[in-house]
């Protein structure tokens, strides 16, 4: 138990770190944090093609991103979906992409797409597939030697391990992942050298009932103990006649001298 806990603290502490970590990578200069974590609950995942039994109120938005260059180099980029929290997110510093000569502006896009016919490596897409670009000119950029940038993606609730996958030139690529967990929205992030269409990709959530976190279930059985025991010490007392009124001592007369 003690254990437990102290993996969790652990775990809501990394999360913090890899949020700063990736506000500060795309940030040279000092700046306020991008993406503190939720203040608000998370909204429900939008689909594009929602799986059976479910349904989206809202389509998924795209974001699209036009920026000029710095110091003659590619400008850092952190486009994002419109979502609370975003669905999909591209997280580049300065001097990224390979850029063709003439170039004055680079343009990020991120659009949800129909997922392709070949089956990832790790299983189904679980939510949808984001394309995402940087081009200029109308030309695709490279991601130049060396370098990598991030995407974060945001699946559906409950997910267990996910992996990020990359298709690209008729090829899924699993790529390392770190899942960012509940704390962040069901997040997960991963470094790619190539960009492409990506998603997050792994089983679907067990049932409601079917089981659940040990930790969580620890925890709800010892508050159900410790207010049941509550309660009936309270009803205990209720029940439990007063005391009678302590009778005060009579003084012996004095002795006569």
């Amino acid at each position: 138990m003690g254990g437990s806990a102290r993996g969790r603290a652990a775990t809501a502490l990394g999360v913090g770190a890899v949020l700063l970590a990736l506000t500060w990578r795309v940030s040279p200069l000092p700046s306020p944090p991008m993406y503190e974590g939720l203040t608000t609950p998370a909204e429900a995942y939008r689909y594009l093609h929602p799986p059976p039994g479910l349904e989206s109120k809202s389509p998924p938005s795209s974001a699209r991103a036009s920026v000029p260059l710095r110091q003659g180099l590619s400008p850092p980029l952190d486009p994002a979906t419109g979502e609370m929290p975003p669905q999909a997110q591209l997280l580049a510093a300065q001097d990224s992409f390979a850029l063709p000569p003439g170039t004055t502006a680079v343009v990020a896009s991120i659009v949800a797409v129909d997922p392709p016919a070949a089956r990832p490596i790790g299983g189904d897409v679980q939510g949808n597939v984001y394309r995402i670009t940087v081009t200029a000119g109308g030309t695709a950029l490279a991601v130049r030697p060396g370098h990598t940038v991030t995407v974060v993606l945001r699946g559906p609730a409950g997910i267990p391990t996910p992996t990020m996958e990359l298709f690209a030139s008729g090829t899924w690529t699993r790529l390392h992942t770190v899942p960012l967990g509940a704390l962040s929205g069901d997040s997960s992030t991963a470094d790619v050298g190539t960009l492409g269409d990506l998603a997050l990709v792994g089983s679907a959530a067990p049932p409601a009932g079917s089981g659940g976190d040990p930790f969580l279930a620890v925890l709800a059985i010892a508050a159900v103990v410790l207010t049941g025991g509550t309660l009936l010490t309270l009803r205990r007392h209720r029940r439990a006649p007063p005391p009678p009124p302590a009778r005060p001592r009579r003084r012996p007369p004095p002795r006569g001298r």
